[in-house]
């Protein structure tokens, strides 16, 4: 969907579209929930997430100035929710980190959330450990260093764009991505 479409969309959207407003979601929807499935390591969170996003949306679609690009808009939202998210965790005794509890109450990584099968290739098994790694290393880096990479390679935003989501300089954006990429590097060859 071009720029122009995405205008119309939010345009229907801030006079209440319902279908407007859906179609939005869609289009939006899947890069939000890989967005926060990587920031939470948990599907179920990122879910969550995803939901309160959409009730954000809905009662703040009428601010949106058509003054910069949405999506930039939109990760902003996104972003800051996930930081609150985090920061309340983090508050209430818990830790943000890329493990979940499972049904059993035991803590369990992303990886085990894979499905659990002896007949499984060996390249299914090597995916899910290169999986579970860089999980753990990318929970090593810095929370924002950690927020950047995954704006530019998860949510697929541009420099300029996670500059504007993150308010920092372009300048800054940059460096962060290829510091944080030079360290997840490091991280992963000394295990």
């Amino acid at each position: 969907m071009n720029q122009a479409q995405i205008g119309q969309l939010i345009s229907r959207c801030q006079k209440g579209d319902n279908v407007a407003f859906e179609k939005l979601l869609d289009e939006y929807g899947g890069k939000l929930l890989a967005y926060f499935y990587r920031v939470t390591g948990s599907q179920e969170q990122a879910e969550d997430l995803l939901q309160d996003l959409f009730v954000k949306l809905i009662e703040k679609i009428s601010l949106y100035k058509h003054q910069n690009k949405f999506e930039h808009w939109l990760f902003r939202i996104a972003a800051n929710q996930a930081r609150d998210r985090a920061r309340k965790l983090t508050t209430r005794g818990y830790t943000a980190s890329l493990n979940y509890d499972g049904a059993d109450g035991e803590s369990q990584t992303m990886a085990a959330q894979l499905p659990d099968n002896d007949q499984l290739p060996q390249a299914q098994m090597m995916l899910r450990e290169e999986v579970d790694a860089l999980n753990i290393a990318l929970a090593q880096l810095p929370a924002l260093d950690r927020e950047i990479i995954m704006l530019r390679h998860y949510s697929q935003l541009s420099f300029k764009d996670i500059a504007q989501t993150c308010n920092i300089p372009l300048g800054t954006a940059l460096a962060k991505v290829h510091r944080g990429l030079k360290e997840l590097r490091k991280i992963l060859d000394h295990e």
